[in-house]
């Protein structure tokens, strides 16, 4: 009894199924337009507003459909970061000891106060470094027998904050209760 109806299903669809024409090749004195040019007109099509439909004029507002999270890079810089220490981020630096200098050091030492020793995302390389030198997005402002202080410079556009002070610790328990 099942079979009645779907041998009638398929005789009803048979005709339609062999009445399809096959397609017709090109002819030859037309010329192929090759993929480029195809995907270019296409995109066109696609990025050209319909008549009388809506277009977004941002007047000097921010585009609602751009990402806020952009790459860390301060204004000017255009993203090229230089070699060695002043091309890392704060964040990709971790402090790995600190010595205290006296008077009677040679280059960065002789002058008294701190050296800070840092480590790069390279665990082969370390970098010695004082109160003034500069990262990617900050400044070293101060080094104590525990700590280093940096000035962070801010990149959110939308933050009436443009630096922010952040505090690296010798020892991770002090960290945690900062």
């Amino acid at each position: 009894m099942k079979t009645l109806p779907l041998s009638l299903l398929l005789v009803g669809l048979a005709p339609a199924a062999f009445a399809q024409t096959p397609a017709t090749s090109p002819s030859p004195d037309v010329p192929k337009a090759d993929a480029s040019d195809l995907g270019k007109s296409i995109l066109e099509q696609e990025l050209e507003p319909p008549p009388g439909g809506y277009t977004y004029n941002a007047q000097g507002r921010r585009d609602p459909f751009i990402s806020m999270i952009k790459p860390v890079a301060p204004q000017g810089s255009k993203g090229v970061r230089p070699q060695g220490f002043p091309g890392f981020l704060i964040q990709e630096v971790a402090l790995r000891g600190i010595v205290k200098t006296s008077e009677a050091g040679i280059g960065s030492a002789a002058k008294p106060g701190y050296i800070a020793v840092f480590q790069g995302a390279d665990p082969t390389k370390s970098f010695f470094v004082t109160v003034g030198q500069r990262l990617f997005d900050g400044v070293i402002t101060a080094i104590d027998a525990t700590s280093v202080t940096f000035r962070q410079e801010v990149t959110d556009p939308l933050s009436p904050v443009k630096t922010r002070d952040i505090r690296k610790s010798l020892y991770a328990s002090e960290e945690a209760r900062q």
